[in-house]
């Protein structure tokens, strides 16, 4: 479905993109790209294990916020990327993280009428938050939370992480 009007998607065409794990080696992959001829649209379908804009796998990203959040394997990261770069998936993830729980606790309540109760999600790091809420809904139990809080979001327009 269209994320911008809600109406049917036809393939269009894909193209190649690359990605990294954790070590930098470079990956590459194919995206499909659909059509909306109501709005006249061509939104790409990013895979899960990836994220819009970045060129390091999702769990890879994930990792390195745990850590930053203390919730993460204690020691040095093993991440090939930039300081920098790693300082600004954190600094990205706190801004949007915050209103991805905001738009999951929306979606709870507005869609299902359920929701979850403060206390379970206070005192959490925000990564814990999001794995948290995401539970309420129906994705894979093996994807990367970052993974499933975007199928989720992206599944009901509210954009991603």
């Amino acid at each position: 479905m269209c994320p911008d009007c809600n109406r049917r998607l036809k393939a269009h065409s894909c193209y190649s993109r690359h990605f990294r794990d954790e070590n930098g080696k470079r990956y590459y992959g194919w995206v499909a790209q659909v059509h909306c001829a109501d709005c006249d649209t061509y939104p790409a379908l990013i895979p899960d294990f990836l994220m819009p804009y970045k060129h390091y796998e999702a769990s890879v990203i994930e990792a390195e916020i745990a850590r930053a959040e203390g919730t993460g394997p204690p020691g040095l990261s093993s991440c090939q990327a930039d300081e920098s770069t790693v300082r600004g998936w954190i600094n990205q993830f706190k801004e949007r993280g915050a209103r991805a729980a905001g738009w999951l606790t929306s979606i709870l309540l507005d869609v299902y009428e359920r929701h979850i109760s403060a206390v379970k999600t206070r005192n959490k790091g925000l990564l814990d938050q999001l794995r948290r809420l995401a539970r309420e809904f129906q994705v894979p139990a093996d994807g990367s939370v970052i993974g499933n809080v975007n199928i989720i979001l992206t599944r009901y327009n509210h954009g991603f992480l």
